[in-house]
């Protein structure tokens, strides 16, 4: 399984920062992320909102958020069951923000970030075909899929669902496929997570994908 894009392993001079998979993970800078799509393919479907924040190591609190309803004129092939799950309606997809402005302003946010997300394959499927097609711009971030932790250290069949995640770690589920309350939920379950590694001896965002890697299925 395919779960994390990207692990540069050169050596940084010694007056350069440690970079990012080395650094311990109460440390680290981290990017959270979640997409309301119309439905699972990135050649056929829409995204409809982007939520993202940053946060480091433990903070409870992000450092910066943003979300955005992403603005499509024509909204008559997204079926009706995803308006009621997400939340959002045919008229504000149509007020939104352009999708070039919002996944510029959500890509400068993650720059130099372990990106989060939970069934990030998803996220970032739909999101490459996008910055493919506006910019020609391949991504590659280094990025961790809290499904897939929470399947290893629960030693769980397959990945759990955020809502499933949330259970176990005794986390409140609120506001479940709304893109900003769904990268709240992810980010409390990626510090849950983190302790949890931290417990089992890993210190570095490295240990934790060599890890989850060596023991991820499916």
């Amino acid at each position: 399984m395919r779960w994390f894009f990207s692990l540069r392993r050169e050596v940084p001079a010694s007056d350069e920062p440690v970079p990012v998979w080395e650094r311990p993970l109460g440390e680290a800078p981290y990017f959270v992320l979640d997409l309301e799509t119309s439905g699972f393919s990135p050649a056929r479907d829409k995204i409809l909102s982007v939520a993202c924040a940053t946060f480091s190591g433990w903070r409870s609190e992000p450092d910066e958020s943003f979300y955005a309803v992403v603005r499509h004129d024509d909204v008559a092939d997204v079926p009706l069951h995803i308006w009621e799950l997400t939340g959002l309606s045919p008229e504000a997809v149509r007020a939104g923000e352009p999708l070039e402005s919002a996944l510029r302003r959500a890509l400068e946010l993650g720059a130099g970030r372990v990106w989060i997300a939970h069934h990030i394959r998803h996220d970032l499927g739909f999101l490459q075909r996008a910055t493919d097609a506006l910019w020609r711009l391949r991504l590659r971030p280094l990025a961790m899929d809290t499904a897939v932790v929470a399947q290893v250290l629960a030693r769980a069949a397959r990945p759990l669902k955020l809502e499933e995640a949330c259970e176990w770690l005794g986390i409140p589920v609120v506001g479940r496929h709304q893109a900003d309350a769904d990268v709240r939920m992810t980010a409390a379950v990626w510090r849950k997570e983190m302790e949890l590694c931290a417990r089992l001896g890993l210190q570095t965002v490295k240990d934790v994908i060599d890890w989850v890697s060596a023991r991820a299925t499916g």
